[in-house]
């Protein structure tokens, strides 16, 4: 045994670098393989293991250069340089391997056996071409050695991979043995000693001969069986790992348990176990308290035999859907021994344990309260809070429903529309509360004037609609309405107050006014707001041919707010002359509309929708922007330039901003503020005072002048006349066409030119159409006229043509 010390010790710093080398190598693939999921392969991760690989093979060259060297054998230098790269090489594909299995998810037995395959046969590969290079003088070809080293290395291999890899993903689970550095030790020390046996299995054996007891004891062979020790102890290391890994399965197992007992037991709802048959096998303790309430045996039931009628029906199909193998959902209502009935909602569940449905599991839930509340919800999206009648929505709903009868004959109806007169007054009078108790008291009073099968709804506020069933004949819609006018022309007690109001009705007929429920809607509104306009306390039946015309000024004013889009908006010139010189002194401005299909509308007709609408605004500012650019072109062309006079309306003059507006169009066109003219109605000036004021002062301030159009009309325009910062009066023509022949107009129009010529205002007379009319008003000395006699109104082109005949 002293000779195999010997030979084996000879160099113990080699050996002991050999050594270091090995087993560094082995922590860096060890430990640095596996880093929280390395699977990820993050680029960080491939670049650490990258390192891992280059300095492993580096740790590993090291060992498989040194060892030999350590041996008490000649060394040949001649392939040294080749040896040194082979050796490299080799150890860079060994590590690259052991790396790549450790870190990739293994896909079964097979790569196992291939991987450990190649690994062993790669390091017997550069080992014994190394021993060739180093030792080729020495070398004999010994079988029986070889074959054992060849058999110890594939052991080695397989060995070292599974020692890593179960290392590795240990460490991935945050997982840790005591066995993990004596193994790493082992890995060293068995990789270490796999080109030792190399060269030992390779050595001639007179050289074991020569050195006494080695050959004839076989004492050659201790080598191989430290090394099948070492063997033993790489396969029986990663006993451990797995171990530890059961255990930590084994503890997962039962947390997962725990949750799902805490699931179960603690559950705020029922949970119900079954078996296949739909028996039920278990509950936790909400369930066994559902069923208490209940006074039912549940457990060792059938379920649906729980139930009777149609809900056993029900539930049955749903147990037979869950334990097929689908989830499943459905309501249950349970009578208590209270008599009171709760409902559940089931969530089912079937329970599969190796592909086999073997039960199923019930959440049973408490609903009664959210169906209630649902219930709730339903009934006010559908009524009205107040009264508990129907509300818009369900009249909208049912009124649908009569008139869409479908493929089948329609059944005619009639539908009334129901609104208090003056209830306004009593809601600001006496405040909403009270007005909600004479709301109640309303609706009970119509619902006592219709027929039983009739449909009552409110609209909101204090309007009602009635749909009566079966009623066509205009007799009976007459009956049934002039019962609620009636009945409401009688005053009634809320409280210790007696309310007096009345109801306007409006009525429509079904198919005759409509075959859609939103025109009988709009028709018995119609015919309501009718009802309304002419005295109000009385029904009224939809009139289409009425409707025709509001419908008719409808459409026209939707139209009216396209014109200055379209340009159907043109301009004419009526001139104002003085009688005694025949020349024109002015020209007022008016608008026409020519309509692409109805041709010219008259303004007496479309300003008034104008107004109404607010569109007036934006005409009248065209209007003057039109007038003063028409004015700067006849400038231009030499026909001389007079002041020109535009209408300004009531619902123009009360914007905040007219002044400002004015002007900025003056600036834009350059058009100078002394030759414009204002032309504003008598009732426009008395509306408003202070503002009016206000505004024509500033127009005055800046030059332009203000005429009071139609004066004579109003009722109280004396009174104001004098605080008015106007300039001109003119006469309403109302007044001059009965001037020659009615001794009072003559009265009235004489007082307004006196009037005026004592304020120093000059005054106009418009609508001047005869001869007689002029001569009276030269006589009374109003020279300025205006009307068909001297000039119709003209268009730009014709404008500086026009003379007193």
């Amino acid at each position: 045994m002293n000779d195999i010390r010997e030979i084996l010790s000879l160099n113990g710093l080699y050996l002991t670098i050999a050594l270091l080398g090995s087993i560094a190598a082995c922590a860096l693939i060890v430990y640095g393989a596996a880093w929280k999921r390395s699977e990820l392969r993050t680029e960080r991760v491939k670049k650490r293991q990258g390192i891992v690989v280059l300095l492993g093979a580096a740790a590993f060259g090291i060992d498989h250069i040194v060892a030999p060297l350590s041996l008490n054998l000649q060394v040949s230098f001649d392939y040294y340089a080749v040896h040194l790269i082979f050796t490299v090489l080799g150890c860079l594909t060994a590590t690259g391997l052991v790396l790549r299995y450790a870190v990739v998810p293994s896909n079964g037995g097979a790569r196992f056996f291939w991987t450990g395959l190649i690994l062993a046969f790669t390091i017997l590969l550069f080992d014994y071409a190394n021993v060739l290079l180093l030792f080729r003088h020495l070398a004999v070809w010994n079988p029986d050695l070889v074959a054992m080293n060849v058999l110890l290395t594939f052991c080695i291999g397989f060995a070292v991979m599974r020692l890593v890899t179960l290392s590795n993903r240990n460490r991935e689970h945050g997982l840790h043995s005591r066995w993990s550095l004596p193994g790493i030790v082992l890995c060293g020390f068995a990789l270490f000693g796999i080109p030792i046996l190399c060269v030992l299995s390779v050595l001639p054996l007179d050289l074991y001969i020569q050195t006494g007891e080695i050959g004839g004891n076989r004492a050659f062979l201790l080598p191989y069986l430290v090394m099948l020790g070492v063997v033993c102890l790489l396969f029986a290391v990663p006993d451990d790992f797995v171990r530890i890994r059961e255990k930590l399965q084994g503890m997962k197992i039962r947390e997962r348990e725990q949750h799902y007992i805490s699931l179960y037991e603690h559950n705020p709802d029922g949970v119900i176990e079954f078996d296949t048959h739909g028996v039920v096998t278990g509950m936790n303790v909400e369930a066994e308290m559902i069923a208490k309430k209940s006074g039912k045996k549940v457990l060792d039931a059938r379920f649906s035999d729980l139930f009777s009628g149609e809900q056993r029906r029900m539930v049955a199909e749903h147990m037979k859907l869950v334990l097929g193998g689908t989830p499943g959902t459905a309501e249950i209502d349970l009578a208590g021994l209270d008599g009171h009935i709760q409902s559940y909602a089931l969530t089912s569940l079937p329970i599969v344990v190796d592909r086999s449905v073997v039960g199923a599991y019930s959440i049973v839930k408490n609903v009664t309260k959210r169906k209630r509340d649902q219930e709730t919800i339903r009934h006010l999206a559908y009524h009205d809070e107040l009264t508990g009648l129907s509300n818009r929505r369900s009249f909208e709903v049912t009124l649908e429903r009569y008139a869409n009868y479908g493929d089948r004959k329609p059944e005619p109806f009639t539908l009334l529309f129901i609104d208090l007169d003056r209830f306004k007054r009593v809601n600001d009078f006496f405040g909403h509360a009270f007005g909600d108790l004479v709301i109640k008291q309303a609706s009970r009073l119509i619902k006592e004037c219709i027929p039983s099968d009739a449909f009552l709804a409110r609209m909101g506020g204090d309007e009602f609609t009635v749909i009566l069933p079966s009623v066509y004949r205009r007799q009976e819609a007459e009956k049934w309405a002039g019962r609620i006018v009636e009945r409401f022309n009688e005053p009634f007690e809320i409280g210790k107050h007696t309310v007096k109001l009345s109801a306007s009705v409006g009525i429509s007929r079904y198919p005759d006014d409509g075959l859609s429920s939103e025109l009988l809607t709009k028709y018995a509104d119609y015919a309501m707001y009718d009802a309304k306009q002419n005295g109000s306390a009385q029904y009224r039946f939809y009139d289409a041919a009425s409707d025709r015309t509001s419908l008719a000024e409808m459409k026209l004013e939707q139209e009216l707010e396209q014109v200055l889009e379209h340009n159907q908006l043109r301009l004419v010139y009526q001139p104002k002359f003085d009688i005694r010189s025949g020349q024109a002194i002015g020209y007022e401005a008016l608008v026409r509309w020519d309509h692409p299909i109805h041709g010219e509308i008259s303004p007496l007709r479309f300003i008034p929708l104008a107004e109404k609408s607010g569109m007036i605004v934006a005409i009248e500012q065209w209007v003057l922007r039109t007038a003063c650019l028409q004015a700067k072109t006849w400038e231009r062309e030499g026909r001389g330039i007079l002041p020109i006079a535009v209408n300004v309306s009531q619902v123009h003059l009360m914007k905040p901003d007219i002044y400002e507006s004015i002007l900025q169009t003056l600036e834009e066109t350059e058009f100078d503020p002394k030759l414009l003219e204002l032309e504003i109605t008598e009732s426009a000036m008395m509306h408003n005072e202070e503002h009016v004021i206000e505004i024509l002062d500033k127009l005055k301030a800046a030059g332009i002048s203000v005429s009071m159009d139609d004066f004579g009309t109003g009722y109280s325009s004396l009174s104001y006349l004098h605080s008015l910062p106007i300039s001109c009066l003119k006469i309403d023509r109302s007044f001059i066409q009965k001037i020659t022949t009615d001794r009072d107009s003559k009265a009235i129009a004489e007082m307004i030119i006196s009037m005026a010529r004592q304020l120093g205002l000059k005054i106009i007379a418009e609508g001047v159409e005869t001869s007689e009319q002029a001569a009276l008003l030269q006589e009374l000395q109003c020279y300025n006229v205006q009307g068909f006699y001297y000039s119709r109104p003209l268009s730009p082109e014709q404008v500086g043509q026009t003379r007193v005949s």
